[in-house]
């Protein structure tokens, strides 16, 4: 053992030697100059139809790809309809053609390992193809069936429009996010296309036809650039092509560009409200400038001197230096058909909030009063032309990226020209260009937070007022027109009378104090069904307590009275909104104990609404109205027996806001009670969730403490 502990010491000892000797100041090494890029030649051709095609060869493994950029996009849509043009980008794929359906694509495809996606942004559509040589034709003929005979079929419109609003949902979750949306719409205007956002009003606006129309309207041979590269030869490829695009007759109206950028350099202070958080998430700056501008080369410089790497003046200063910043930094953004913007960032304590925001303002104007020192000026240009060779690191960005060129009539050494501008980049360009494209007093600042915990108000900073936004996501709760009269109010509380009755009687249902059940919840996915074990507590008329058992992990959500805890994403318990609370109150009111216990009460208005249905069976239709006189939640009574068999109501659920629909079956007496023990639930027709109960006791003894923080 001893003579291996000596052996040990003596490597080190070596190594330590070598490592001695070895040491050297890196700032003196030397590198060779970088090897020249060599850019593969890429073949244009335009077919008769006017649609461009872009080749590139290589034969060094069986595959071919293809990439499908189509004049189109989000900023094309009707203002009342915002959401079209993804829908339509999804449905593209998802929902068959005139000779397949999706389903028989995906089988198709997938048998070969193949592949044919779709999707449309906000200034244009994409598409693309993977296929092996061998399965080459199949490629093309797929990709062709599906940009010029989509099928459009309505369940799979249903299916993403159910995805959109679920993105809706949770728009607010993260305030990071919500920080870049509101600035955006401070920089372009909330009604700008490069702003603007869906809501659930514009997504259940979408119809099929409008798909179709959409459809119509852009997707002609003459707005389509395809490019394809691989194991291919240029005139075997021009004849496939012909062959599945060729007959494809141009359009009859142009696509308009993009809409110009009305901009006035004027200061504003906006701020966000959000009460469950313990930082501020700030964002500065204005519009941007145009890849074309002159001073972009010594912009693209300024960005990483200012706020584009861990070097920069930003991270230096008001993360390093003053420590006020979880994350810091920031950006000049540039397009080609549209300014982009120039922005700052920082995620802080809240009780730093305005240090933070007057240190970004100082650093943002020391590029037009410090010039760059030579470590800097190092730091701006390396970070650019470290990475230029990864431009050209696959055929796929070489070949889109002339493709985007030549959409927009920039010469195929565009990049090129660029790069050697900004290696002839000097500090006194820098500072020149800071001045002309940065209007330092007339910044744009939006700050997510809690302003209680501000260390000054934003008012007493002296950036001018502040503006309150208002992020709640606005309902689209469908109007039912109602016959509210003497008639429809009497039977309505009638059979309101008779499902009270038939569920136990008002006396026996006034006597539940609370309700303990367990069972099983299944969650319907598109991956299959999800069995979650579920408890819950219910004690009136203000507390709740629900369990769920989530792959060994218990989720628990606590209200109790006016306070309440969830899990947020990091599975800590943090305080419940204000929001959640009103929440949860809605829920209790929609209660089936709740709203029966209540039948008798004479300030309750019940209005018959006719008949529907309850998963096939016949109920009448009793309407609870609210304050303002518009339905609550609306009961499917059995006219014979008198159970209550369905809620409706307009509510949230885990894919987003939408109708939802609460079908009961399975009912049996608990106490002197009858309850369901089982429920079907609907959003917007589609089932997403059923409850099972194996356990219900009435009025028993609660655990000390069930009503507390987790």
């Amino acid at each position: 053992m001893k003579r291996i502990n000596i052996i040990i010491l003596a490597l080190a000892a070596i190594m330590l030697c070598a490592l001695t000797a070895s040491a050297q100041d890196v700032t003196k090494l030397k590198f060779p100059a970088l090897n020249p890029i060599t850019i593969p030649k890429v073949e244009k051709v335009t077919l008769d139809n006017g649609l461009r095609l872009y080749i590139l060869e290589d034969n060094s493994l069986p595959i071919v790809q293809a990439s499908v950029r189509i004049n189109c996009g989000g900023y094309l849509e009707p203002a009342d309809k915002l959401g079209l043009a993804s829908i339509c980008g999804q449905v593209l794929r998802t929902g068959g053609t005139a000779k397949w359906t999706g389903d028989q694509i995906d089988l198709a495809l997938e048998s070969v390992g193949a592949s044919v996606e779709t999707n449309i942004g906000n200034l244009n559509g994409s598409a693309s193809m993977y296929t092996l040589t061998e399965n080459l034709d199949l490629g093309l003929e797929v990709l062709a069936e599906v940009l010029r005979r989509p099928a459009f079929s309505q369940d799979k419109i249903d299916l993403a429009k159910v995805g959109m609003r679920s993105m809706i949902s949770r728009r607010n979750d993260d305030p990071f996010s919500i920080g870049i949306r509101e600035f955006l719409k401070a920089v372009y205007g909330a009604e700008s296309p490069y702003a603007r956002h869906t809501e659930y009003a514009t997504i259940d606006a979408i119809t099929r036809a409008d798909l179709v129309g959409f459809h119509q309207a852009c997707f002609n041979p003459e707005n389509f650039q395809i490019a394809i590269w691989g194991d291919i030869k240029k005139d075997e490829i021009i004849a496939k092509v012909n062959q599945y695009f060729g007959d494809w007759a141009k359009g009859s109206m142009p696509i308009p560009p993009p809409p110009a950028v009305d901009y006035k350099y004027e200061p504003g202070l906006a701020y966000v409200a959000k009460e469950d958080v313990n930082q501020s998430n700030i964002f500065l700056g204005h519009i941007g400038g145009l890849v074309t501008d002159p001073d972009y080369p010594a912009l693209i410089v300024m960005n990483n001197i200012l706020g584009g790497s861990f070097a920069s003046r930003l991270f230096n200063n008001v993360r390093s230096k003053e420590g006020l910043a979880y994350s810091v930094g920031g950006a000049y953004t540039a397009n080609v058909s549209y300014p982009g913007t120039f922005y700052s960032f920082a995620s802080t304590k809240s009780e730093t909030t305005a240090k933070a925001i007057k240190e970004i303002i100082t650093q943002i104007k020391s590029m037009q009063t410090i010039p760059p020192t030579p470590a800097e000026m190092s730091i701006g240009k390396d970070g650019y032309l470290n990475s230029f060779v990864f431009n050209f690191d696959s055929r796929s960005e070489v070949i889109s990226r002339l493709m985007y060129y030549d959409f927009f009539g920039l010469p195929e050494d565009f990049l090129a020209k660029e790069k050697e501008s900004v290696e002839k980049v000097t500090p006194a360009d820098v500072m020149a260009a800071a001045k002309r494209a940065i209007h330092s007093d007339a910044l744009k600042i939006v700050v997510v937070g809690k302003s209680e915990d501000f260390d000054t108000p934003l008012d007493q900073l002296g950036l001018g007022p502040v503006t309150a936004l208002d992020i709640t996501i606005p309902a689209n709760v469908p109007k039912k027109e109602l016959v509210v009269n003497d008639e429809t109010l009497a039977k309505g509380k009638s059979l309101l009378a008779k499902a009270a009755t038939a569920h136990g009687g008002l006396k026996a249902i006034k006597a539940v104090k609370s309700v303990a059940m367990k069972g099983v919840t299944t969650i319907t996915t598109p991956g299959g069904e999800i069995p979650i074990g579920v408890e819950m507590v219910y004690q009136f008329p203000d507390k709740v307590r629900s369990q769920a058992d989530v792959m060994g992990q218990k989720m628990i959500e606590v209200r109790n009275g006016d306070a309440g805890w969830k899990m947020d994403r990091t599975g800590a318990y943090v305080p419940k909104t204000a929001d959640d609370i009103k929440d949860d109150t809605k829920e209790t009111a929609r209660n089936t104990l709740v709203l029966l216990g209540g039948s008798d009460s004479p300030t309750l208005k019940a209005v018959y609404a006719g008949d529907g249905d309850a998963g096939g069976a016949k109920v009448s239709l009793v309407a609870i109205l609210g304050e303002d006189g518009a339905p609550t939640v609306t009961l499917g009574i059995d006219p014979v027996s008198g159970n209550l068999l369905s809620k409706e109501y307009w509510g949230q659920g885990m894919m987003g806001e939408g109708n939802m629909q609460e079908i009961y079956g399975d009912f049996s007496k608990s106490g002197n009670v009858l309850l369901p023990m089982s429920t079907t639930h609907n959003m917007n027709g589609q089932k997403f969730m059923a409850v099972k109960l194996t356990e219900v006791t009435i009025n028993g003894a609660i655990p000390p403490g069930s009503f507390d923080k987790p």
